[in-house]
């Protein structure tokens, strides 16, 4: 039986409760056994590896406890280690804001995906949250059918090695998206898009949730390696402020002071 730090249960609510009532999902990481990854909302999710197979956490995912009793995983490319989550609704955002963020330490900053709704191979691409080819931060909104893009790129690349928290968010305005990241609770970029063609907006595709890596289980791309902690998605575009309030509230949770 997991045992939390106390005061725990009531850190997560205060989270909750910035996250909102639209369609906010947290996956807090309580599990260190076995292959279900449970969510605070919708979605629970599989440990998988190679060809979407179930692995169970303890056997690739090297669980880590954290102070406050929840688990980092360690992801990593070889063996195609990833969550598996689902096609739902509570993860489209068609003319609607969003925000997406997770604690990271990367043990590799170039073409890794924290979370994804992504499916390339399918022609059924949303979004990605990820850290491009040249270690920036990158939030990725996709018109499938056009095959066109807004996307927003920070202005440094990410640390190798070290825990950070990484947020981007979305006001839900497709022709004039307005989408800021922040790491650490600072923003790194200025809120602006660089659009490919004529992007109309995103649309509501049958791509998987997917966290650890793009596309769907059985044949990821764009791995992440490294650890990831309590990532989340909600349906509102957090504020400078809320997203500094999330990372004062989870800063304790993993460790730093």
């Amino acid at each position: 039986m997991t045992v939390y730090a106390p005061g725990t249960e009531a850190k997560l609510n205060e989270i909750l409760t910035i996250l909102g009532t639209t369609a906010p999902s947290l996956w807090p990481f309580w599990e260190k056994t076995g292959t279900l990854v449970s969510c605070i909302g919708v979605g629970d999710l599989t440990s998988s590896e190679t060809g979407g197979a179930a692995e169970a956490l303890e056997d690739d995912f090297a669980p880590l406890l954290l102070p406050c009793g929840l688990y980092s995983y360690h992801f990593h490319p070889t063996g195609d280690h990833h969550l598996a989550g689902i096609d739902h609704a509570n993860y489209t955002f068609v003319a609607s804001p969003f925000s997406v963020g997770c604690w990271i330490r990367p043990n590799a900053i170039a073409s890794n995906v924290m979370l994804a709704k992504y499916d390339s191979a399918g022609n059924k691409e949303e979004w990605r949250f990820w850290i491009d080819a040249s270690g920036l931060l990158d939030l990725e909104l996709h018109d499938a059918s056009a095959s066109e893009t807004e996307i927003a790129v920070s202005d440094a690349a990410l640390t190798l090695g070290q825990m950070q928290f990484v947020v981007a968010t979305y006001d839900g305005t497709p022709a004039t998206p307005e989408v800021w990241l922040y790491v650490d609770g600072v923003a790194v970029n200025d809120g602006t898009t660089v659009e490919s063609g004529t992007f109309v907006d995103m649309e509501d595709t049958a791509s998987p949730l997917t966290i650890g890596c793009g596309g769907v289980t059985a044949t990821p791309t764009t791995e992440f390696h490294g650890r990831i902690a309590m990532p989340f998605i909600t349906g509102k575009e957090l504020s400078a402020a809320e997203v500094v309030q999330l990372r004062d509230i989870m800063r304790p949770m993993v460790g730093i002071c």
